[in-house]
């Protein structure tokens, strides 16, 4: 059975296209990352940008609107703490499916 998780680098572009010190050091990071590195680094951003989306989208309803400060910030913390344990199942995951074709 084939990984679920692609092993292969993260694409860096050619190093020389951007004069931004920024993006440079981006690309060089990315281009420098282990395939286990790399699996995670996917997974935070394909995951992470969903988690995140879904908590904007909860934001806009109505009920959350007339929430008061304190209240909004500790709904905040809890999607925030939810977010995070859905990114930590999804590392221990690649963990448990890199030791299946890699068990060093």
């Amino acid at each position: 059975m084939p990984s679920a998780y692609k092993w292969r680098p993260l694409p860096a572009d050619t190093l020389g296209q951007s004069v931004n010190p920024e993006t440079i050091h981006q690309k060089e990071h990315r281009a420098s990352l282990t395939p286990l590195e790399t699996a995670f680094q996917r997974a935070r951003a394909n995951r992470g940008n969903r988690l995140k989306q879904r908590r904007d989208f909860a934001r806009r309803y109505d009920e959350y609107q007339v929430l008061d400060d304190e209240t909004k910030a500790q709904v905040d913390q809890e999607m925030i703490v939810e977010e995070n344990e859905v990114l930590e199942q999804e590392r221990v995951a690649i963990l448990a499916d890199w030791r299946r074709y890699y068990p060093n």
